[in-house]
């Protein structure tokens, strides 16, 4: 019977045109135009629009004002190049964020003047009667409307993999599926008003989400700036002192600006993501959040779900072993069960391979879901009526099972079986009151091939290893013991896990190793348990009952043939459906660390240096003798083709971490940039008074910088003697400090680069002076770092 405010009953054959037309008028239509991501305006804007490009535009003016071209010229580069960079980025990272959608474009049935007719599901407007059948999914929220129930799963919105009845008068909500029934309901949320499209824009609203290598990063830029800043006014407060020229102020206030601003160290980073992602893309692994390669290299805790991760999602059926000795009759009615049943999963069509269905009229279904685990069919076989049942023992029939059986299902699980209970009833569905047990059907996980090699990778670097699982416990830990897993922890059935958020679902998350039984629900509570526990967790998964842990896990993995919306919301996906590919991703991550590693030592004895230089020549009285123009040719030697090719190369390394990164990096940039600053001041003030002109001693600065600089890239570029493969990288190596070298003295005796980078011709006597402190300055940085702990493997 119909409720009285039944919409049905007030348009019984739908809208009609004009009703339509009207509402599309108003825009009360499905369609509806979602930011997933900042618009390009918005990304521009961001990147051009930041205090470093304000600070570094107002210094490339000051430069224009005084009429230094070629210093402004230079800076300009450098910003533009910056900004670039960092607009490509995050044009990426919004392409990828559109690409998810938790609700796809799809057609839809509706019933306008009496007659059905299939729309796009944009077109659906306000009060549409929509018609749906098994397999269809709800198109715009509304009110079902239909006396016949049907089954919706939810799971997409819900994250919850269970099938919710709908009666008439019931609400039903966009994103979610029609499993079983069929009916109508009448649209009252459309467009941007369903629940589907606001968790959309929840689930694809832009967030920045940054590496541990990143926090740390951004930790020394925002370090810098304040050094920066202090400097600056420091510098100001001098020069006023000393009544110091308006132009020389300003080129010396720009000079301490650029060396110390650090917008190189994140450009090398985002570079260094991005060719981290290309190589992982090269060897089957595809990166859809670009820092989360970095991240694979910081995991503490990998949890895995077996199905898709250990196993190759396929099933082998084993045997059926009987229960009753009517043996012809549990045949026939499986195979009845087997003609039945509409959705056919993994597990019925593994065992219609041995049992193939037999055509038989279905009454009523009752489809699998992973929060009951069974699943039944009511059939019309010879007349009579019956009740086919089939899922997880335990769940199904435990209460109707002997001592006997249950030793024999124990004894299957611990062969690493996944075991299933086939019985029958009078009853109709869903009572199960009166169930006989007929028989075990027994099937096993095809493991997938080399997976032990993998599991093996990750345990040797001392990542915990735990599978979340919807199987038995048991039977999880059989198959987790025949992939090589270490088992250091206990099993544990999610049916007996304390609720999420007490002491003892803490304690029983902290030993269990193996879970079982799990509902998505649980998941997720397990990683967010994990998390909270201070550990660094990776989620593998391939269903819909994973996409809650995917998103909550610090890094999600996602199978490519998984479920779609698993994918989306996955940091990470192998596209070769193999766990195996996974440690690919992780080296790729120790790549990247050890890469930012010696980069940023190289950057930040780049600032040290500046600091002591300028308090040094404060302290004897001299001017700071580097320009603009000097300091990007150092940056250009020194750092920018050395950081660039050590990049590229792939250097010889073991696992790396951050958990000492700035400590260690500010050790290694205040030894070194203390010894350069010295010797550097030593040569300054020695050519200061010989009468070599107005660039003779700044030149002379310049080049003992660039050869102690070029030491620093030497000592960051350490490759281990006894490596064969490290050969030609070594001679890479060689290759940059020469090519360094080579290239100042040519600039400092060529007369266009000398006089476009303001450099001063030096004879050879003074060349064998610079070469000598440069030499004795590279031993006492060698010593230093020997002291404070710092070795090379050269």
């Amino acid at each position: 019977m119909r409720k009285e405010n039944d919409p049905l009953q007030e348009r019984p054959g739908g809208l009609t045109r004009q009703e339509v037309l009207q509402r599309v008028r108003e825009g009360r239509v499905n369609a509806v135009r979602r930011a997933t991501s900042r618009p390009v305006s918005g990304i521009l804007f961001s990147n051009v629009v930041t205090l470093f490009n304000g600070v570094l535009a107002g210094s490339i003016a000051a430069l224009l004002a005084i009429r230094s071209f070629s210093d402004a010229f230079f800076l300009s580069v450098v910003t533009f190049g910056n900004m670039m960079v960092g607009i490509s980025g995050e044009l990426r990272a919004k392409w990828a964020l559109d690409r998810i959608a938790l609700l796809r474009k799809r057609s839809a049935v509706v019933l306008r003047e009496g007659k059905s007719e299939e729309v796009k599901s944009d077109d659906v407007v306000l009060d549409d009667h929509v018609l749906v059948t098994a397999g269809d999914q709800i198109v715009a929220d509304g009110v079902f409307v239909s006396d016949s129930p049907a089954f919706m799963d939810e799971s997409l919105l819900t994250g919850e993999s269970r099938l919710v009845r709908k009666v008439a008068g019931d609400p039903v909500y966009s994103g979610s599926y029609c499993v079983r029934g069929s009916g109508m309901y009448v649209a009252t949320g459309v467009g941007s008003a369903s629940r589907a499209n606001e968790i959309a824009d929840q689930a694809k609203q832009f967030k920045v989400v940054r590496s541990p290598l990143q926090h740390d990063v951004n930790s020394v830029i925002q370090v810098l700036t304040v050094v920066m800043v202090f400097f600056v006014m420091l510098l100001i407060l001098a020069n006023y002192i000393k009544q110091v020229p308006l132009a020389s102020n300003i080129l010396s206030i720009v000079t301490v600006i650029k060396s110390l601003v650090p917008e190189g160290l994140v450009l090398i980073l985002t570079l260094a993501f991005a060719l981290g992602a290309l190589r992982a893309a090269k060897r089957k692994v595809l990166v859809q959040r670009l820092c989360s390669i970095e991240s694979m290299s910081h995991l503490t805790t990998l949890c895995m779900d077996k199905t898709g991760t250990l196993g190759t999602n396929r099933l082998n059926f084993e045997e059926m072993v009987f229960l009753t000795s009517e043996y012809e009759e549990t045949v026939r009615s499986l195979r009845c069960f087997m003609g039945a049943v509409r959705e056919k999963n993994q597990t019925v069509l593994s065992i219609e391979t041995r049992y193939p269905g037999l055509p038989c009229e279905l009454i009523e279904e009752f489809p699998f879901s992973s929060e009951y685990k069974m699943s039944a069919a009511r059939v019309r076989v010879e007349g009579q009526e019956i009740s086919l049942w089939l899922g997880a023992p335990e769940m199904l029939c435990g209460r109707f099972l002997n001592a006997s059986q249950e030793s024999m299902l124990k004894g299957f699980r611990q062969q690493g079986l996944r075991v299933l209970a086939f019985c029958s009833t009078r009853e109709a569905l869903p009572e199960r009151n009166s169930l006989r047990v007929l028989a075990f059907l027994t099937l096993k996980d095809e493991l997938r091939q080399d997976v032990t090699e993998a599991i093996r990778f990750y345990e040797n670097r001392n990542v915990r290893l735990r599978i979340l699982s919807g199987d038995h416990p048991e039977t999880v830990a059989a198959l987790a013991r025949e992939a090589g897993i270490t088992v250091h922890g206990d099993l544990l059935n999610g049916a007996e896990l304390a609720p999420a958020g007490t002491e003892e679902f803490r304690r029983a998350v902290e030993r269990g190793q193996f879970f079982g039984r799990l509902d998505p629900q649980q998941k997720f509570e397990i990683v967010k348990c994990l998390q909270d526990s201070g550990e660094y967790v990776g989620m593998v998964g391939d269903g819909i009952n994973d996409i809650l842990a995917l998103k909550q896990a610090d890094i999600g993995v996602a199978m490519n043939s998984g479920a779609a919306a698993a994918r989306d919301v996955a940091d990470i996906v192998l596209l070769r459906d193999a766990f195996t590919y996974l440690p690919a991703a992780s080296e790729e991550g120790d790549r990247i660390i050890y890469n930012i590693k010696r980069v940023s030592r190289l950057f930040l004895t780049k600032n040290v240096y500046t600091l002591f230089f300028i308090l040094f020549s404060g302290f004897v009285g001299l001017e700071f003798p580097l320009s603009p123009r000097y300091i990007t040719w150092i940056d250009l030697i020194t750092i920018g083709i050395p950081t660039t090719i050590l990049t590229f190369m792939t250097p010889v390394f073991h696992r790396q971490s951050v958990e000492h990164f700035l400590l260690e990096t500010a050790k290694f940039a205040m030894t070194t940039g203390f010894a350069m600053a010295f010797f550097t001041l030593f040569v300054y003030v020695n050519f200061h008074f010989l009468d070599g002109g107005e660039q003779y001693d700044k030149t002379a600065a310049v080049s003992v910088i660039v050869f102690m600089g070029l030491y620093v890239v030497f000592h960051v570029s350490a490759i281990e003697r006894s490596a064969s493969a490290a050969r030609l990288q070594r001679w890479g190596v060689w290759a940059i400090l020469a090519g360094g070298v080579a290239l100042h003295v040519l600039a400092v005796n060529t007369p266009i680069l000398n006089g476009f980078f303001g450099l001063a011709v030096i004879g050879s006597r003074s060349w064998l002076g610079i070469f000598a402190v440069s030499a004795a300055g590279m031993w006492v940085i060698h010593r230093l770092l020997l002291r404070a702990g710092i070795t090379s493997d050269y």
